[in-house]
């Protein structure tokens, strides 16, 4: 029998030109990268090592600048971003006890404030009481009483105004009110424990007063109005106002029985030689501040008047109709006193409400 010849199969050898499988082909390719992967990072190493190796120590070459310029930049975002990352995990992580916190300060923040207003109020309140304590010592012979002013008219004046003292503290009407500053007032109406004030600015009121440079006598008027953007008082029947100048200090006269003799008023801003059917005045700017008013002192000393009780009893018997007995030969009779005429009246001070009595001050003005 012929024999058969060896199949390409049978011999395990493959002709030239016969096709491959899919198995092989994948297992070609991958030996080719392996040797080119190799042969790339022996050229890196190489490159690495002339680099570092070769160069000199003081130069750079353009490859490691560039690549270090590259590598940098590529660090830098990457920083900024774990950076950021990083910080915002922990305000997250910290925003309750920073709201804590922020609260707490806060509320210290006020505490503080008030405080602070607090201390500043105490400041201001010791620096007026020095102040008035020094006018009690000014004061002291006239029996001074310490009061705090409870109440006051609506207005930015405080022409009428109420005192925590009355009657239980032996204050009692036409009693002279003053604080360190000079004269306020006088209490029109006093209370088992209150007192009510008048100014010296009400139109209303009025004061005994004297020019202390020339010692010229007058009559002081309140002019406070509601509107009125300064507190000023007029002096009319000044013997002569050719001899006052502004500037001069005023003071009370102790002539109409009210006010003791000496308290301070304010000073002279100006003189009115045409002042119409009122007559010349000179204009005085009290030396108290009418819109602040807080602490005050009541002069408690009584002040000695001409009343009829004290008139011989000649004069008093006169004055009724009565007989009086026959006086001795060689004695020498004693004129009884003649009522003084009326020669003057106060200026009008405009139409004002009356809430108060008959002032004391216009019964002595005319001639009472």
């Amino acid at each position: 029998m012929p024999k058969k010849k060896p199949t390409a199969k049978s011999t395990g050898k493959k002709k030239r030109g016969a096709r491959l499988s899919p198995q092989e082909l994948r297992r070609k390719r991958n030996a080719r990268r392996r040797v080119l992967f190799s042969i790339l990072v022996l050229i890196v190493v190489a490159a690495i090592i002339f680099f570092l190796v070769l160069r000199s120590s003081n130069e750079i070459s353009i490859a490691e600048n560039g690549i270090g310029s590259l590598f940098s930049r590529i660090q830098s975002v990457f920083t900024g971003a774990a950076n950021g990352v990083k910080d915002f995990v922990h305000r997250w992580r910290d925003f309750d006890r920073l709201e804590a916190e922020y609260e707490a300060l806060s509320l210290e923040n006020q505490q503080l404030s008030l405080q602070l207003n607090s201390a500043q109020e105490a400041v201001r309140e010791n620096e007026r009481l020095k102040n008035e304590l020094d006018a009690k010592s000014r004061y002291e012979s006239l029996d001074p009483i310490f009061a705090r002013v409870i109440a006051r008219e609506p207005g930015q004046w405080f022409d009428t105004f109420s005192i925590n003292r009355g009657k239980a503290d032996g204050v009692g009407a036409g009693m002279s009110v003053v604080n360190g500053d000079g004269l306020i007032g006088r209490v029109y109406e006093a209370g088992m424990n209150y007192a009510k004030i008048i100014c010296i600015v009400d139109s209303r009121s009025a004061v005994a007063c004297m020019v202390q440079s020339t010692r010229d006598n007058g009559i002081m008027r309140g002019r406070v109005a509601a509107s009125s953007t300064d507190a000023e008082c007029y002096i009319y029947y000044l013997p002569s106002l050719n001899s006052v100048m502004p500037g001069d200090t005023v003071i009370t006269s102790g002539t109409d029985s009210l006010f003791p003799k000496g308290l301070h008023i304010g000073t002279i801003t100006a003189v009115s030689m045409d002042g119409g059917s009122e007559g010349s005045y000179a204009v005085v700017t009290p030396s108290v501040d009418f819109r602040h008013i807080e602490e005050v002192f009541v002069l408690r000393e009584v002040i000695e008047t001409d009343s009829d009780e004290n008139l011989p009893a000649m004069g008093r018997s006169a004055q009724t109709g009565s007989a009086t007995a026959t006086p001795a030969p060689n004695a020498t009779p004693t004129p009884s006193p003649t009522p003084a005429e009326e020669t003057w009246s106060y200026p009008s001070a405009g139409a004002t409400p009356e809430i108060l009595e008959t002032l004391p001050e216009d019964e002595w003005a005319r001639g009472n």
